[in-house]
């Protein structure tokens, strides 16, 4: 037998072996997905799929600190640094996730907290890519109905004297030098919780101006998450339409073999 021959019979003796492994993966990813199926905690909330997982599932079936539980029709996120925050939304594609402090720790203000605590942990961050700026004013001094960029005001106690101020959120390409005297910039970083599609964020002025009227009422903000082995290969998953899931032998997380029918954020 001439070495081509000899060649081809070693391919042919190894095919098969090659095919049963790769069944194999298949089937364990399989199984991943049948343990580790999606759930919602009402027909509306975000759905709650890997890296994420519900409470009642088994450990496994989600990243390390990326637990979420049901709470009535509540999707909720037992936050290091916040506390209980109800999920309002999870962007899978964009990373990305909504959610309202159901404990406020400063009862002065429902912003304090934004620059008060850092809220960034192990495994979330605020998501400040396209924030607000908080402006502080000693008295109710902007015409808001002049500015649609800037919402407010609402009244809190000032973290440096205890004195009564006035504080509002302004868009953040907006040009400071319109603000009257008697008003500063706290902050130029307050997340803000923007709906996403598949081309990212929407952004625009009137956009804007309910999600503060939101932040400024419920102190609703965003997080960013990240694990690794997990995030970037879940996050091209989700824009290849396909479900992401983690293999424990393999040690990272990987795409499930089929499209499935996912949502397109």
């Amino acid at each position: 037998m001439d070495f081509t021959n000899l060649l081809i019979t070693v391919l042919l003796l190894l095919a098969p072996l090659k095919y049963k492994s790769d069944v194999a993966t298949a089937s364990d990813d399989e199984d991943f997905f049948k343990t580790c199926s999606s759930h919602r905690c009402s027909k509306h909330g975000p759905e709650i799929r890997y890296p994420f997982r519900l409470s009642t599932q088994p450990p496994s079936c989600g990243a390390p600190g990326m637990q979420l539980s049901c709470s009535g029709q509540d999707t909720i996120l037992d936050h290091p640094v916040l506390g209980s925050c109800k999920v309002t939304m999870i962007y899978y594609r964009h990373v990305i996730m909504n959610a309202i402090p159901l404990v406020d720790s400063s009862p002065h203000c429902l912003l304090h907290k934004f620059i008060s605590v850092n809220q960034s942990t192990a495994v979330y961050r605020p998501h400040t890519l396209k924030a607000a700026s908080l402006v502080g004013c000693s008295r109710d001094s902007i015409d808001t109905n002049q500015y649609n960029s800037i919402v407010g005001p609402t009244s809190c106690l000032s973290l440096a004297n205890n004195a009564s101020q006035f504080w509002y959120l302004a868009y953040p390409y907006e040009y400071m030098s319109i603000l009257p005297l008697g008003c500063t910039i706290v902050s130029k970083d307050i997340p803000m919780p923007y709906s996403y599609d598949k081309n990212g964020p929407n952004f625009d002025i009137s956009i804007f101006t309910e999600t503060a009227k939101r932040v400024i009422s419920t102190g609703e903000t965003v997080f960013t998450w990240y694990s690794s082995n997990v995030t970037s290969i879940c996050q091209q998953c989700e824009h290849e339409g396909r479900r992401c899931g983690f293999s424990s032998q393999r040690d990272q997380a990987f795409c499930q073999h089929h499209s499935m029918s996912l949502s397109q954020v």
